[in-house]
């Protein structure tokens, strides 16, 4: 029962929330901290966070945004200037947007990359000819699609054509665009109370991004940027994750390369860089955790992972900060992190994510969950005792089965009394795919499109048009999918 009381107290005060927060008179919001497995406030009484991603807001995954376009889109835009369209749209919706083996990659930019272009190839020939398929494949060669999971290639479009200056200035607009306060106003309104905000360490600071940094020249736009939206947090009683989704040097491969953990200059980066985010927000109780490296799978081994994060961690309590920490396994397991308390670490929450990319049907989902997740974080969590946080999750696929699965799993991480946050809130289904290959995803929690999209195009509109193509995201309308909302609000008492 306390922890129900206590998950309806940033509710109870949401109207209040909705003219006041920092600044205003009401009370701070609660610091939290970790009780064995349970995130208690300061009386003691459980807090379960449940909520949503901030994607594509300052770490810039196109995929999410459509900020550029896919290999397809490309495609079919010269083949109309060449007067060819018909036959390469019947070429394209023949081969359709499925390639490779990784699944991963057709659910977030279907239709896509160099892989894809190679299976088209030999029926373009067959269709067009060898001079115009040339002329084509120029197009993406000229132009490379933007559609990724990771915002370097368009920070270097965008610093290439306008300067670095330039390039923040652009992006700060898209910002002040993607996430506003009416977005917390919504979220804190549908029962969530918590927000995980994706940072790539680009996004913080300030220069050229094709040089591992020297040094930190920290972006007061950005930085700025961050504060705002705590306040909002704190206005509307959500708590916010600050998450770092590539540290210097990276800790995974969303930029192609892993640097982190065999350079020792990009870990003393990384720690200059928490210890930065330490001393600026230490005393913000909004902010309900530090997430510390997002998803550490480009470590060699858990030896490495957990060494750059015991670094972390003790840069952290040094400045007598005490804020949750989060420490993700890097997709070892669970039971592959370790005792916290022969670490020296307190207060820590540990974590991971749950994308079942090959699942293709209900069954799979729950058997996974049921029979092998379950047991073995199960085991793990009464070893570590310390609460766990599903960071990030979806079922991603826009079918009846998907989202069966997506309420087993809402279930099973209830059961076990686990936080979690749903990848991601916003998502825009690309219109250009679903006409080609009527293709459609769960990924936004708010995803469908309402009316027109005037897309930005990176490599060819001027730096008006950019500007007032992303200031257009602040209007843009996209409605919620209605069943994973259900799904979501499900184990809460309000709506």
């Amino acid at each position: 029962m306390k922890g129900r009381l206590a998950f309806l107290w940033p509710a109870a005060v949401l109207v209040l929330g909705a003219c006041g927060g920092a600044g205003s008179g009401l009370p701070e919001m609660p610091r939290l901290q970790a009780d064995g497995t349970q995130i208690v406030g300061p009386d003691g009484s459980e807090v379960r966070l449940r909520g949503v991603n901030l994607g594509g807001w300052m770490f810039h995954e196109t995929w999410i945004t459509l900020v550029g376009r896919t290999s397809h889109d490309v495609l079919l835009e010269r083949a109309r200037d060449l007067g060819v369209h018909d036959a390469v749209l019947a070429v394209v919706s023949e081969i359709g947007p499925n390639y490779g083996t990784d699944p991963a990659v057709v659910q977030v930019c279907p239709g896509n990359g160099d892989e894809w272009m190679a299976r088209l190839r030999p029926a373009l020939l067959a269709a067009v000819g060898e001079t115009t398929t040339l002329a084509l494949e120029k197009a993406l060669t000229d132009e490379p699609p933007l559609c990724d999971d990771a915002d370097l290639a368009l920070r270097q479009v965008l610093a290439d054509r306008f300067g670095t200056d330039g390039r923040d200035a652009l992006l700060d607009g898209f910002q002040g665009a993607w996430i506003t306060e009416e977005d917390i106003a919504w979220i804190a309104a549908q029962g969530f109370n918590v927000v995980r905000v994706p940072i790539g360490y680009r996004s913080l600071v300030r220069g050229p991004d094709v040089a591992l940094p020297e040094g930190l020249d920290w972006n007061p736009k950005a930085l700025k940027r961050l504060d705002t939206l705590l306040d909002w947090c704190a206005r509307h009683r959500v708590w916010a994750v600050i998450d770092i989704q590539e540290a210097p040097g990276g800790q995974n491969l969303y930029t192609g390369s892993s640097g982190l953990f065999d350079n020792p200059a990009m870990q003393d980066l990384t720690v200059q860089m928490w210890e930065m985010l330490s001393d600026r927000y230490r005393d913000r109780p909004e902010v309900a955790a530090y997430s510390l490296l997002a998803e550490p799978y480009g470590a060699p081994n858990a030896a490495a992972r957990d060494a750059m994060y015991d670094r972390i961690v003790k840069a952290i309590r040094a400045r007598s900060d005490d804020t949750l920490c989060v420490i993700h396994d890097g997709f070892m397991g669970m039971g592959s992190l370790p005792d916290p308390a022969a670490m020296g670490w307190t207060n820590v929450i540990y974590s991971t994510h749950l994308f079942e990319w090959t699942t293709q049907d209900l069954f799979g989902y729950e058997f996974l969950f049921d029979n092998l997740y379950g047991p073995l974080m199960d085991a793990a969590q009464a070893g570590h005792d310390v609460p766990y946080y599903i960071g990030s999750f979806a079922t991603f696929r826009d079918q009846a089965w998907a989202y069966e699965a997506a309420a087993h799993v809402v279930d099973w991480m209830e059961s076990r009394g686990f936080s979690w946050s749903l990848w991601t809130y916003k998502r825009i289904d690309d219109p250009v795919s679903a006409d080609v290959f009527g293709f459609s995803t769960s990924w936004g929690l708010r995803g469908r499109l309402q009316g027109a999209f005037d897309r930005p195009d990176p490599y060819r509109d001027d730096r008006a048009t950019l500007e007032a193509k992303f200031r257009a995201y602040r209007s843009l309308e996209l409605a919620p999918n209605a069943t994973m909302l259900d799904i979501l609000t499900a184990p809460m008492s309000i709506r």
